[in-house]
């Protein structure tokens, strides 16, 4: 028992204590800039494009900024404040690849960066994939039956 009551101290010293209602707070505002900025974005390309293509290319420019801003150091920077405002959109899927990729990039570009890219994300892929199946399979007994 004095052995669990001295690790119960230990653990108390280093535990984080940061404000969970501020992490909360902090989360909505940057989610809700993010999708801001995606929403600006999609405003300016589908005065070019079909709303289909513009859709694309939001995607597109949100993934490439995040994997930009993950080479330089900036996004993970930038997640520490916002936390899961901007680590569950697309652009923290794509911080995950990055950041593995350039964690590994030392043992080659076959077994290092290709064998570890989607390292943290392929689970978040998989889940996915089996959600889908699920849901669409549901989906299809409520239709037909």
């Amino acid at each position: 028992m004095e052995h669990k009551l001295e690790y119960y101290k230990e653990i108390t010293k280093v535990k984080d204590n940061t404000n969970k209602i501020k992490g909360i707070i902090y989360s909505f505002i940057f989610g809700g800039l993010l999708c801001l900025f995606g929403q600006f974005l999609f405003t300016i390309i589908n005065n070019y494009v079909d709303k289909k293509d513009a859709y694309m290319y939001v995607s597109l420019i949100m993934i490439f900024l995040s994997g930009v801003l993950t080479a330089f150091g900036i996004y993970d920077e930038l997640e520490s404040i916002a936390r899961m405002g901007l680590a569950i959109p697309i652009t923290g899927f794509c911080n995950s690849s990055v950041s593995s990729a350039m964690e590994y990039r030392s043992e080659g570009i076959i077994l290092g960066v290709g064998a570890n890219t989607l390292k943290l994300a392929g689970s978040v892929i998989v889940f996915g994939t089996v959600m889908a199946i699920i849901v669409a399979t549901i989906r299809y007994f409520i239709e037909v039956v």
